[in-house]
C-alpha cells in the first residue's frame, strides 16, 4: 500500500479502503465538539496510520488479532485520550 502506483487496482482498492476508514475515523471524531472539520481529518489520518503500522510492523507477525487490537488501542489511548 505505501508503494505502488495508484492507478494499479489492487494499489487503488488499499487506498480507496483507506480513505473510507479515516472518513470513518473522522466522522467519530467530530462528535466531539471541541473538534473542527480539519482536526478531525488530521487525527483521522493518524489514526489511520498507527493502525496500519501496527497490522503491517514485523514485530507484530506473530501476534494475535487481539494483541494487535490491544496495541493499536493503546496507541489510540495515548494520541486522543478519553
Amino acid at each position: 500500500m505505501v508503494f505502488g502506483h495508484p492507478t494499479e487496482p489492487r494499489h487503488r482498492e488499499a487506498l480507496t479502503i483507506t480513505a473510507r476508514t479515516e472518513e470513518a475515523i473522522a466522522a467519530v471524531l467530530r462528535r466531539d465538539e471541541r473538534l473542527g472539520e480539519a482536526d478531525a481529518a488530521m487525527l483521522a489520518r493518524v489514526v489511520s496510520a498507527v493502525m496500519f503500522l501496527a497490522m503491517a510492523a514485523s514485530v507484530n507477525a506473530a501476534a494475535s488479532v487481539d494483541g494487535i487490537l490491544c496495541d493499536i488501542r493503546g496507541q489510540r489511548a495515548a494520541l486522543l485520550p478519553c
